[in-house]
């Protein structure tokens, strides 16, 4: 395996820093602790700013599409105010991202009863992911991850394709959709014979609210470009055919779209 600093750049130890910028009219990114309500079937997450209450998600399976934020740590929120009546007494979200910050505050506690307010959900009986099925109708399991490649790609003379790999902010684990994502990767290079898999981390930063930009710790990128190369090799893409590279230097911030620069891309050659 090769590893290459891509970018060189300074660091400071403060994550935070001014901005003479602010996120598009319509756009809400902030830094808070997460509120739970206690309602019936599926709990409410919402979060506070600037005075005002803003509904972020319902608490469903581990299979679900949006992953909930955890009390005992602040969360990062992005999102774009929608026209939709409130939820628990929150501006509707959507489309939002929500990242768990790593460090532990005990401060984020907060638990609600449910005060009137009901939510629309199902939570499975275990931590499969899977709901429960309804009798009266056909099911089918969800598509989750990366779509396949198009047919193209995989008919000689074989085409290089790219794979971004999503993480929350700071983070580094990856969820069912993200080792999903990796799946599809190791899948193709192994269809096609890749010859090499490119595997580049990315730094990000958010655009927050209040016109600060909120960066990550700089030496992200490469971990998470090594947990995803130790994912391809684990799951069948020889450890010669992989090469490694990160970038230190954060890509820029507009608000709007900031979640998508906290990635890995893995690009698959023939």
């Amino acid at each position: 395996m090769k590893q290459l600093f891509a970018t060189a750049a300074l660091f400071t130890a403060v994550a935070m820093t001014a901005s003479a910028a602010t996120p598009p009219a319509g756009y809400v990114n902030f830094v808070a602790c997460p509120v739970v309500r206690d309602t019936a079937k599926v709990p409410c997450w919402t979060g506070r700013y600037k005075g005002e209450t803003y509904f972020i998600g319902i608490q469903e399976d581990i299979g679900a599409d949006w992953y909930p934020p955890q009390l005992n740590h602040k969360m990062l929120v992005e999102g774009q105010v929608s026209k939709e009546p409130r939820i628990c007494g929150g501006l509707v979200l959507k489309p939002n991202k929500v990242s768990v910050l790593p460090e532990v505050d005990k401060s984020c506690n907060t638990i609600l009863p449910a005060g009137g307010y009901k939510v629309e959900g199902e939570r499975g009986t275990g931590p499969s992911g899977v709901k429960p099925a309804d009798p009266s109708k056909p099911t089918a399991p969800p598509a989750r991850g990366a779509p396949p490649p198009p047919a193209a790609a995989l008919q000689a003379p074989y085409q290089a394709r790219t794979f971004d790999v999503p993480f929350d902010f700071d983070g580094e684990y990856m969820f069912i959709r993200t080792t999903a994502i990796v799946g599809q990767a190791t899948r193709y290079a192994d269809t096609i014979k890749a010859k090499k898999v490119l595997v580049v981390g990315y730094r990000g930063q958010t655009l927050l609210s209040d016109g600060t930009a909120f960066t990550e710790k700089p030496d992200i990128a490469e971990r998470r470009a090594k947990k995803v190369a130790l994912a391809l090799k684990d799951t069948g893409v020889p450890a010669t055919n992989l090469e490694i590279r990160w970038k230190t230097e954060p890509e820029a911030s507009n608000g709007v779209d900031d979640f998508k620069r906290r990635r890995v891309t893995v690009t698959v050659q023939p």
